[in-house]
């Protein structure tokens, strides 16, 4: 954030005003979409509102009117003239395939009945339990056809007696061929004779779709609407007309619609248009009622508005960048003038002034800077020379300073002339030393793998040991996996060397420093540096935590503290970071415990 801010202040005016209005086309683009996308919630809740109350109303009509129909399929049980039942009739019907007058004349009396009674009924069958059929249809037909085959005359003869929901089908044989195709759908009943226990016959009452056409009309709210009335995956009726009377394929679009849309539109894509569907069941008859309306019917308007708001939007910051930039120039082109002045005496020319005829704030500026440009021109000769003078002694003092690499190639000749005269012990400690100052004088920002680390704690403690002779030793316990692992370099000896100076202080024999590593959480690897010396009182911890981490002044060494910096720096963190560092604490059995966290950079 603090990046961002500087690298604003170093833009132009002119950018930084241009800036502040795309700013602020962006803040009122985006407050737009957002009151348009809520204006669209709230208009789309509203439509779904109207949408799901016609189709309760239409699907409680159609459940309404379907009972009705099942009720007046119940007449032939009832139906009885001069003491002569009718059921008797219907079951010699059904024994013999023979239609009496009797017989005849009653079922035009129950077909005229029913008809009456619902001026929306096309058709009357009765079917004996053989497909035989005495009728009344609206229109001429030429023959009743046989339902013995179909999954509605199976079902009305096993429900015994309760109503079967026929699907809409074709009604076949019409004489008129204008008039065909026919689509009806209706209710079978099976008729029971107590006396025989057994279903003697099959009142069929049949309506035309043009019906449900009807109530879907008064319920529709535009001519791109769809309503379609299913019964499980066949359409009874379909306002399009595509799957009136048909099964829908499962891998069809409408498929998809849940069975019950709650609280809000189903958002699908129909006859590849984006659209918005709402879904009604009713367990009565297991109908389902679905209203498909779409997208441009509902938001298409809002599109509309959205897009001439957005285009009155442009333009007006159009003109108002317009009219800034030319506000701007006025005031930045003086600025921009005294701005390539300034480059130029960046670039060592001080010969050129600014002129303006202008009193305002910026011709004091150019004075200003005019000034300058004097005073500069009076002093850069001395300080040239100066200059000068001051490079030629820091030559000279680069020149004087003593070249590492010529310590260690003495430190080398001092180990061969040992060696030559069989001093063992003066060649292994130039040796050593050597092989230490060789790994100091290196790259020390090259990160280096935590054997070479260990390498080269172990020269050192090697070289000490001729000092300390049996006062310590020095234990590694590393998995081989992590010798690779990437590290700063010189981050162990200081810490050993700690351990050695301060934690063995005390220790004249049997002292042990303990060195070991393992994988940590959140992708570091931790280093443990342990000693069996004297340890730091508790209260001193703290204190020597903080100096480490730079919050006090309370110790002159800056070992520790160095090496938490080089961590935190390798591991680009910052500086008050706690994931990564140094810590000290109070080993488990006395003594002192180092703990170094470095993020695994590998």
């Amino acid at each position: 954030m603090k990046k961002m801010i500087a690298n604003f202040k170093n833009l132009s005016i002119v950018v930084k005003f241009t800036l502040i209005i795309v700013l602020a086309f962006i803040l009122l683009s985006g407050s737009i979409l957002i009151s348009a996308r809520l204006y669209e919630k709230e208009r789309l809740a509203t439509y779904y509102g109207v949408h799901s109350s016609n189709n309760r109303q239409l699907l409680d009509k159609i459940d309404s009117y379907i009972a009705d129909i099942s009720n007046v399929t119940k007449i032939p049980l009832t139906y009885k003239i001069n003491d002569s039942t009718y059921m008797s009739l219907l079951s010699d019907f059904n024994d013999t395939g023979f239609s009496s007058y009797e017989f005849q004349r009653q079922n035009e009396q129950i077909f005229e009945q029913i008809m009456t009674y619902k001026d929306e009924v096309n058709s009357c069958y009765i079917f004996n339990t053989k497909g035989e059929a005495d009728y009344k249809v609206k229109y001429a037909i030429y023959s009743p056809f046989d339902p013995t085959d179909t999954y509605w005359f199976k079902e009305a003869i096993y429900s015994f007696g309760k109503p079967v929901l026929v699907r809409t089908y074709e009604l076949p044989e019409i004489v008129n061929k204008n008039l065909r195709p026919v689509y009806v759908f209706g209710i079978a009943r099976g008729i029971v004779q107590l006396k025989s226990g057994s279903v003697i016959g099959i009142l069929l009452v049949n309506t035309e779709v043009r019906y449900l056409e009807k109530l879907c009309d008064e319920v529709s709210l535009g001519a791109n609407q769809r309503i379609l009335i299913m019964n499980g995956s066949h359409c009874i009726y379909d306002t399009k007309g595509e799957f009136t009377s048909m099964s829908i394929p499962s891998d069809n679009d409408i498929m998809s619609i849940p069975e019950q849309t709650k609280d809000s539109f189903f958002k699908c894509n129909i006859d590849h248009r984006s659209s918005y569907a709402t879904s009604f069941f009713s367990d009565n008859y297991g109908l389902r009622v679905i209203s498909i309306a779409p997208s441009d019917d509902l938001l298409g308007g809002l599109t509309r508005i959205q897009f001439t708001n957005f285009i009155q939007l442009i333009l007006i910051i159009f003109a108002i960048l317009l009219i800034t930039l030319f506000a701007l120039r006025r005031v930045v082109s003086p600025l921009t003038l005294l701005s390539s002045m300034m480059k130029m005496a960046e670039d060592g020319d001080f010969t050129n002034h600014v002129k303006f005829e202008s009193l305002d704030e910026v011709g004091k500026l150019a004075e200003s800077y005019n000034s300058l440009i004097d005073r500069i021109n009076s002093l850069i000769k001395e300080v040239y020379l100066e200059k000068i003078n001051a490079n030629e002694l820091e030559l000279q003092m680069l020149q004087s300073q003593i070249n590492p690499h010529f310590l260690y190639n003495t430190l080398e000749s001092i180990s061969m002339m040992a060696t030559i005269n069989d001093d063992d012990v003066t060649s292994d400690m130039a040796a050593s030393l050597g092989s230490i100052l060789r790994y100091s004088i290196s790259d020390l920002n090259a990160p280096v793998s935590l054997l070479d680390e260990i390498g080269h704690v172990k020269e050192y403690v090697a070289l000490l040991e001729y000092r300390f002779k049996n006062q310590y030793r020095l234990e590694i316990d590393v998995p081989t996996a992590l010798y690779s692992t990437q590290m700063p370099k010189l981050i162990l000896q200081p810490v050993v060397e700690n351990a050695i100076y301060h934690g063995m202080r005390t220790i004249r024999t049997g002292g042990v420093i303990k060195v070991t590593a393992f994988k940590a959480s959140r992708g570091l690897f931790e280093i443990r540096v342990s000693d069996n010396g004297s340890g730091i009182p508790e209260d001193d911890l703290k204190l020597l935590n903080d100096y480490i981490n730079e919050k006090n002044d309370s110790y002159d060494s800056i070992g520790l503290r160095n090496v938490n910096r080089r961590i935190r720096l390798f591991c680009r963190e910052e500086k008050d970071s706690s994931d990564v560092g140094v810590i000290v604490e109070c080993g488990e059995n006395g003594g002192t415990l180092v703990r170094i966290l470095i993020r695994d950079m590998s």
